[in-house]
């Protein structure tokens, strides 16, 4: 069964303020708690002390790196059936670095409940997110206040509500619910 905690982890070098300010945002509009950890904290050990009710999961840090207290924490995250959802930070031309595309890769490889992705800040380009073929979620702007995705268009002042990802998160948490049974 897939968790009703997923994790909001990083894809590539994303700022741990613009972490948090993407993750909080997220938990304000979500609801329960949030809690946060380290992709240098053991993964078996974290996710064996979880509880079960409904909130969101911070991983700070890289969750592919090798971690020796039990592999990666994408590997425990697979195993553990445990949904992500990616947050990624454009480049400074504005472009979304490779890394995002290859940690969507890298998530179906190891078969990780992939919600989507995330853009944290820069400029959203919706016709280049629908191009890239990526999983997008929406985006977030720098300080984590506005945001916008492809299912409506933007309101005047360039940006929509929080809750509109938090919709998108919890429709894709139920899709691959219902996908992996």
């Amino acid at each position: 069964m897939i968790s009703n905690m997923p994790f909001l982890v990083s894809a590539g070098d994303l700022s741990a303020k613009k972490m948090l300010a993407g993750t909080n945002a997220l938990a304000n509009a979500w609801g329960g708690t949030l809690l946060r950890f380290s992709s240098a904290d053991s993964p078996e050990k974290v996710l064996t002390s979880l509880p079960n009710e409904n909130g969101l999961v911070q991983l700070l840090g890289d969750p592919a790196i090798f971690n020796s207290k039990g592999g990666s924490w994408l590997e425990a995250l697979a195993n553990w059936k445990k949904s992500i959802a990616l947050m990624v930070e454009p480049l400074p031309s504005g472009e979304i670095p490779g890394v995002a595309a290859a940690y969507v890769s890298l998530c179906e490889s190891l078969s990780v409940p992939l919600l989507g992705i995330i853009q944290i800040g820069g400029t959203w380009n919706p016709l280049n997110r629908r191009l890239d073929g990526l999983p997008w979620c929406g985006w977030l702007d720098d300080k984590a206040q506005r945001v916008s995705s492809f299912h409506r268009p933007s309101d005047q002042t360039g940006g929509m509500d929080v809750k509109e990802v938090e919709y998108i998160l919890r429709q894709r948490i139920k899709q691959i619910s219902i996908e992996h049974g």
